[in-house]
């Protein structure tokens, strides 16, 4: 093809391949008919850990089943809508709450407390707390996530 001066030659069309991870996952969800946020909630709930969503005042939001079978949770409407720090024992509510605050000015944090279920059985958890960022930046919501763990010899 002969080009004009000042013109620029056309450039051939080429077909451009995804080949990320996340491509690779979009591809796999759209397969099985399914949106990205239906997958996300599905993963979510195949989680033995006790997975949380938090607001930004700290009240609960959402509790996977996983976390309902965990803490022995028969009725989700009894804890949702309540500051997270007030399911936890009086003497550790200070510490939860500011581990929280942490979350909430953007650091990922790590704690082990003790916490009876709602049947009142005595369980030990490794809890993570990490910020959820919007697309602008700030921290909208709090992700924690929580696996019982063994008592320890001095608990």
């Amino acid at each position: 093809m002969k080009r004009k001066r000042g013109q620029m030659s056309e450039m051939p069309k080429v077909a451009v391949v995804d080949r990320s991870p996340d491509a690779k996952a979009i591809s796999v969800v759209h397969s099985v008919r399914l949106e990205e946020s239906d997958l996300a909630l599905r993963l979510i709930e195949q989680s033995e850990k006790c997975v949380k969503l938090l607001s930004i005042d700290g009240k609960l939001e959402f509790m996977n089943c996983g976390g309902m079978k965990a803490m022995e949770i028969d009725d989700p409407s009894a804890i949702y809508g309540k500051f997270w720090w007030t399911l936890w024992p009086l003497n550790a509510q200070d510490m939860v709450r500011g581990v929280f605050d942490e979350a909430i000015g953007g650091t990922t944090s790590t704690f082990e407390a003790t916490c009876a279920t709602a049947r009142g059985n005595p369980r030990r958890w490794s809890v993570n707390l990490k910020p959820i960022c919007s697309m602008a930046g700030p921290v909208v919501s709090v992700l924690a996530t929580s696996r019982e763990i063994p008592f320890r010899i001095e608990d």
